[in-house]
């Protein structure tokens, strides 16, 4: 607000006459009410500008705003916002400082899935990180999807941007996750295969070294780099504490069940005997995850006939199996180390016969329902 410059009556920001006397407001004369300590300043900048409203907070440009009354709004949004040199970094100087602050002490595979996904939203990397909202995040997987990018890679990006939102309100950037609702319907390429129960049965017969490492690997659905790096001292009777990537998967309770149970047993008792560091150490074959993937646990493959099949197969076999059986989805998103259950559905590959199964359960139900319905009027008509 501002006064007029003739009869002094109170005028709108934007007022270019006075709706009393009638007289024509000049820009240069007009007189703003001062803002209060703290609140932030509003400067308009020289030249035939768009938006030529400068709004600042503790030194920090704000933006620029084509009215004055928007650069204020604007202030007033951040009323109780302390803001510092961090509120205008851009989405690639966010990811700069959160990349060493959030991955140290996490393994080289993970890392690199996070520098794929900065890669892919290269459009986004400029961008003040405080003002981009969901349909700028959706807009990017979306382009994904039509470029034909995977289910889980649109997936890794959109963690990505959770991860950033979250370290963003942590540092006081923005006051909410824009990302949170940031969905992807991209189909999942060269799914992975599940083991048949004669092929699960093929394993147990072996021989094979590597036959004890996937009994393991199909009891317990851990990622294969988390069964090879697990500390001996976090190794029990019947579970074992590991894990990786998000916060969800890091240092949590793997169980075994029993399938591979046996073989978690031997090996646990073999490294405790040789005095192992780490659990794999009992191990006589690769000791490395790639190694033991391409050398020991493809001959086991070709051993039994399942050739192309790799040791995250294990993983997809005992999360399918889980759902199979029945286990509550958010104890079996706890087990494996999901972040939500849609993840854990991209691990479910359930076949025709798993579906009719269910469909029989409804079926048999119903069933039940209408011999109870029957008898009811058969009493009925007994008892008239």
């Amino acid at each position: 607000m501002f006064n007029c410059i003739k009869c002094k009556a109170e005028l709108p920001d934007e007022a270019q006459f006075c709706h009393l006397c009638g007289k024509k407001q000049s820009s240069d004369q007009r007189r703003y009410k001062k803002r209060g300590n703290g609140s932030g300043s509003i400067s308009k900048l020289s030249g035939g500008r768009k938006k030529p409203w400068l709004a600042r907070k503790n030194g920090v440009s704000i933006g620029t705003y084509a009215t004055r009354i928007e650069a204020q709004k604007a202030l007033e949004r951040l009323t109780d916002v302390d803001v510092t040199d961090r509120f205008n970094l851009s989405l690639k100087q966010v990811y700069d400082q959160w990349f060493p602050e959030y991955t140290r002490g996490t393994d080289k595979p993970e890392q690199s899935h996070y520098a794929m996904a900065i890669k892919l939203c290269t459009e986004l990397h400029e961008e003040p990180f405080r003002k981009l909202r969901k349909s700028d995040f959706q807009k990017v997987i979306i382009r994904l999807e039509e470029e034909g990018k995977s289910k889980s890679t649109c997936q890794k990006v959109i963690l990505l941007f959770n991860q950033l939102s979250h370290w963003a309100i942590e540092e006081g950037i923005v006051q909410t996750s824009h990302s949170q609702k940031v969905t992807t319907i991209a189909q999942q390429i060269n799914e992975r295969e599940v083991f048949r129960e004669e092929q699960i049965k093929a394993i147990q017969a072996s021989n094979h070294r590597a036959a004890k490492i996937a009994l393991i690997l199909l009891g317990c659905g851990c990622r294969p780099n988390e069964l090879f790096k697990v500390p001996l001292v976090n190794c029990h009777e019947d579970y074992f504490i590991g894990g990786s990537k998000t916060k969800a998967g890091k240092n949590r309770v793997i169980m075994v069940s029993g399938v591979g149970l046996a073989a978690y047993q031997v090996l646990r008792q073999e490294a405790i005997a040789k005095g192992c560091k780490l659990l794999i150490d009992a191990y006589e074959g690769n000791k490395v995850a790639a190694n033991f993937t391409k050398r020991d646990f493809g001959e086991l493959m070709d051993q039994i006939g399942a050739r192309g099949m790799t040791p995250y197969c294990c993983r997809h076999t005992f999360i399918t199996n889980a759902v199979r059986a029945g286990i509550d989805r958010a104890i079996l998103r706890r087990m494996v180390g999901h972040v939500d259950d849609e993840t854990t559905e991209g691990y479910t590959h359930l076949s025709v016969d798993d579906l009719r199964a269910e469909v029989g359960k409804i079926s048999t139900g119903l069933t039940v329902c209408n011999k109870s319905v029957t008898k009811s009027k058969t009493q009925v008509m007994n008892s008239a």
